[in-house]
């Protein structure tokens, strides 16, 4: 939901004189009247984060993720409740609850936990609710999106789909295919290129958004090609145990921006036992179309400037959800 706008008007002035002199008379022209003039108001709640994000095995995920209301207006606001709704509402538990209703002055915080433990019966698929705080006598305040990809086990026939992916991280999911696609197969709606290059001058990001592969040590990067030898410059190694997840976490602190200058550059991850590339030419054996390039979309459809998504298969099995990375302030830098 939106956040609250409230609305002042500010009425025009209309300011008529009129001469009395003498025939002819002098007569002075109205001035034209001021249009109306709206100001919108600041919302006066701040909500941080504006959307929770959350994933695991029914039965078994258990996490906790804090969300926090602060007042940043001139005067006191009073929350009557703080609810989570939504179809999946009960997905999700709140607690560390203040008193309510409670009363926030100016700079005031308080903050709640929102727990994430699908049962047993949980239906495997996407899971979408939303924080509502009450506000005593007004409309609601600013939401809290919560979104979870609840999957029923760890294996490969147990993983979800990448438009299920997609859609729990809020990014378009028609952009995926519906069913496995060969490697060696081009889907719709591709970017055909392996090679990218900065679309404004500064950092580029790279963020790895999900993983859905067997339990590794992994490790992920650009390279570039220099006086005709292929340069790899590592960016982050996913932690073990983080192979079935969303946001899957580092081994270490990692890196997620670079500053290419106008040098074109691909993304690889490196495996065990093989390495793959975002160029089709570089790959070995079998799995030549490892990656698949998109536009990246919001899941309303729109484009995000200058954003691309990166899904990965690592196995040829076609699912292109073993890594998934969003890549922004990029774009194509040639065809191939």
């Amino acid at each position: 939901m939106p956040a609250t706008r409230c609305w002042f008007l500010l009425a025009g002035v209309l300011n008529i004189s009129c001469a009395t002199a003498p025939k002819p008379p002098n007569k002075s022209e109205a001035p034209a009247p001021v249009a109306p003039r709206l100001e919108k108001m600041r919302e006066p709640l701040e909500v941080l984060p504006l959307e929770l994000f959350f994933s695991g095995v029914r039965a078994v995920a258990k996490s906790n993720e804090s969300v926090t209301i602060r007042n940043t207006g001139d005067e006191s606001v009073a929350v009557s409740d703080l609810v989570i709704v939504g179809a999946r509402a009960a997905t999700f538990k709140l607690s560390d609850l203040p008193p309510l209703p409670i009363l926030l002055r100016p700079n005031q915080s308080v903050t709640v936990n929102v727990g994430f433990a699908p049962p047993a019966a949980a239906e495997p698929g996407v899971h979408r609710a939303r924080l509502r705080i009450a506000r005593s006598g007004q409309d609601d305040g600013p939401p809290c999106d919560m979104s979870a990809l609840v999957t029923k086990g760890t294996g490969r026939s147990s993983e979800p789909a990448l438009r299920q992916v997609l859609e729990t991280l809020g990014y378009a999911p028609d952009m995926a295919p519906t069913t496995p696609v060969a490697s060696d197969a081009k889907a719709g709606g591709e970017v055909r290129s392996g090679l990218f290059q900065h679309a404004r001058t500064g950092s580029v990001g790279l963020y790895v958004v999900a993983r859905y592969a067997q339990d590794e040590v992994s490790s992920y990067g650009t390279y570039s090609i220099e006086s005709g030898e292929l340069v790899t410059s590592p960016m982050g190694r996913i932690a073990k145990g983080h192979n079935q997840t969303l946001n899957p976490e580092l081994d270490g602190e990692g890196q997620t921006s670079f500053d290419p200058g106008e040098t074109a550059f691909g993304i690889f991850v490196q495996l065990p036992k093989r390495t793959l590339y975002s160029e089709d030419q570089r790959n070995r054996g079998g799995l030549k179309h490892a990656m698949r390039v998109y536009p990246l979309r919001s899941r309303g459809g729109a484009r995000v400037p200058d954003a691309l998504l990166v899904a990965v298969d690592e196995d040829g099995d076609g699912d292109f959800q073993d890594y998934v990375f969003t890549l922004v302030n990029v774009k194509p830098a040639q065809q191939r």
